[in-house]
């Protein structure tokens, strides 16, 4: 039976591998075949699906119990073992071998977006390669077939619900806001760093135009730098301590999403099919946002493409 095998995702961390494996994992669907995703062992060891992997994807998936960052020690080592490996294999299957790294930055779409290379015809097993791999026809033909697919291991999710359940018996609302920070200091002079005291003139603005009562709303706030809790007095907070994944899951199930430009955010949207309102440092365009109640292509999410 033919296989596509995502070999290697473009050195993103989990948000971005998502959206990579989503849109290939749709493809498999639309044509019947089987999909294995290797290059995601950091995460695979807190989702259902690692049972199809092979043996050396376990394996390496035990070395990452915990998320880490692409920064960690661990983490440098193992993707260092895991490319050479992929330059050793990479010869003997470059002519089945499809990619979307370019320096246009074009994403590469697959069925039902957009028909097939000629190669798989071919080859028996397909291998893809890069982090702009996207399918957005797929994801919304088979969105209902990737969201059961990846839920996250059975512990985590009964985390999640027992969360969001207990929120829910104290609350008429659940605001996700997402606050993307570590890397976001840095990255391009810090244009995508939104302050907290700024993400408070948000969440204030967004609670007048949707009519919100901040005693009847929870905010969950999950974040990857430390939280400045004074910024948000008077409201009913809940800073979330958990992973990565698991922060993505709470954030799914929430009613919107306010949060930082990050394909994170976005992701945490598309899976619980919710809004995702793109924090900015200059005026917000709330006509935009407007009506908004379920997922839709965010036109200011600049940080991914669709």
């Amino acid at each position: 039976m033919k296989k596509i095998i995502i070999a290697k995702h473009g050195g993103g961390e989990l948000a971005n591998q998502l959206w990579n494996y989503a849109s290939v994992y749709a493809c498999g669907l639309e044509l019947g075949v089987t999909v294995k995703n290797p290059s995601f062992y950091e995460y695979h060891s807190f989702f259902r699906f690692l049972q199809r992997e092979s043996v050396h994807t376990k394996l390496r998936a035990i070395f990452f119990r915990t998320p880490q960052r692409r920064s960690s020690i661990l983490s440098k080592k193992v993707r260092v073992m895991y490319s050479i490996g992929l330059k050793i294999t990479g010869v003997l299957r470059k002519k089945c071998t499809i990619s979307s790294q370019n320096a246009l930055n074009k994403p590469l779409y697959l069925p039902p977006t957009m028909s097939l290379p000629s190669i798989f015809s071919t080859c028996e097993s397909l291998y893809v390669e890069g982090w702009l791999t996207r399918n957005p026809a797929g994801l919304k033909k088979w969105r209902n077939e990737i969201v059961d697919a990846f839920k996250p291991t059975e512990k985590i999710g009964e985390k999640v619900e027992a969360f969001i359940a207990s929120l829910g018996n104290a609350y008429t609302k659940i605001i996700g806001i997402h606050i993307r920070q570590s890397d976001y200091k840095d990255f391009k002079g810090g244009a995508y760093l939104i302050d907290q005291k700024r993400v408070r003139e948000i969440i204030n603005e967004y609670m007048k135009k949707t009519g919100l009562e901040s005693s009847k709303t929870a905010f969950i706030i999950a974040s990857d730098g430390a939280v400045d809790k004074a910024a948000f007095d008077g409201l009913n907070i809940y800073v979330s301590k958990e992973n990565a994944v698991t922060d993505l899951f709470i954030l799914s199930k929430t009613d919107a999403i306010l949060g930082s430009d990050s394909s994170f955010g976005e992701f945490a949207a598309w899976y619980g099919d919710i809004p995702h309102i793109i924090f900015k440092k200059e005026a917000m365009d709330w006509d935009y946002y407007k009506d908004k109640t379920s997922f839709f292509e965010n036109k200011y999410c600049t940080m991914l493409a669709y």
